[in-house]
């Protein structure tokens, strides 16, 4: 089983505008709510390209009973750990006539000692067990980061292979416990090593440090494609330019089709052709990290694939 992993998730509203006016009253052509957060944006496109996972996690009040109601209106199974405080609402705002989105992304609740005790007991109990484990997003406020650390032994220790899609000190704490993969974009890679990153060879050239604690990095490098670099070699796979209109969970969904690709055992060129595929196609849909499969076949279809190194 796949299980996505999410700490910090939130109640994503898009608000969509005709424009935005400074000191002016902006009407809401209309809204759409859903629920939002990378693990869980992970587990949604599993169930659009037709897998199966179970979402794990913190939720709690109003906010938090919408949004696992919204999963399971989706199909998406869950087994979240519920908390007393309120799960965050996100509000991003999409400007129809220029295109331009804004994104404001609340702090999430506190979460007590005992809650986060009673969450990473749960995950040494699942049934059935863990074949992949998605670990995704930032911490709870007031959590240690080296909390990602123990989540990666945690689902190892139960033969699970771990994909970790993270940044900053989460991310760095995580790698000593060697996930199978990471996904970093640029900005996230530069962080992990300390110096900016900005053309392939230099993403190749980091990716490549650091592959003493993981089996695959997974670069997202925007329009010139997604990286992906192991012991054996480096790809580059580049999916056709298309017209995005939205890329909230772009980067999710690159993660969920890479994930199905990495349970059938695919190899990994294959692996990148479906992430590459499903990032973009997730851009040609509104709300959040959404993916429609004749969108998805079409685009990778012309997606093509390099070895690099």
């Amino acid at each position: 089983m796949i299980y996505t992993l999410t700490l910090n998730p939130a109640l994503d509203r898009t608000f969509y505008v005709e424009k935005l006016e400074d000191r002016e009253s902006i009407k809401v052509l209309r809204e759409k709510r859903y629920s939002g957060g990378k693990g869980i944006d992970v587990s949604r496109v599993i169930k659009q390209l037709g897998g199966e996972s179970i979402a794990l996690g913190f939720l709690g009040g109003y906010a938090g009973r919408e949004m696992e109601g919204r999963l399971l209106n989706e199909g998406v199974a869950c087994n979240f750990q519920w908390i007393h405080k309120e799960t965050r609402t996100n509000v991003i705002v999409h400007c129809e006539l220029t295109g331009r989105e804004i994104r404001f992304n609340c702090p999430g609740p506190d979460v007590s000692p005992s809650e986060l005790s009673e969450l990473v007991q749960k995950c040494r109990d699942l049934h059935p067990k863990p074949k992949i484990a998605v670990i995704s997003g930032s911490v709870p406020s007031g959590v240690n980061p080296t909390l990602y650390e123990q989540l990666t032994l945690t689902f190892e220790s139960q033969g699970a292979r771990v994909l970790l899609d993270t940044y900053g000190e989460p991310l760095k704490k995580g790698l000593l416990a060697t996930p199978f993969m990471i996904k970093p974009n640029r900005r996230e890679l530069s962080g992990l090593v300390g110096y900016d990153v900005e053309t392939v060879d230099e993403a190749y050239a980091a990716a490549k440090s650091i592959l003493k604690y993981v089996k695959l990095v997974a670069v997202s490098l925007g329009e010139m494609g997604l990286l992906g670099v192991t012991s054996e070699g480096a790809w580059l796979s580049k999916p056709p330019k298309v017209e995005a209109i939205n890329t909230v969970g772009a980067g999710d969904s690159t993660v969920a089709a890479m994930t199905l690709a990495i349970k059938s055992e695919l190899p990994i060129d294959e692996i990148l052709r479906n992430g590459a595929a499903a990032g973009t196609a997730s851009t040609l849909t509104e709300g959040t990290a959404t993916v429609n499969t004749d969108d998805f076949n079409r685009i990778f279809a012309g997606t093509k694939i390099e070895q690099i190194a």
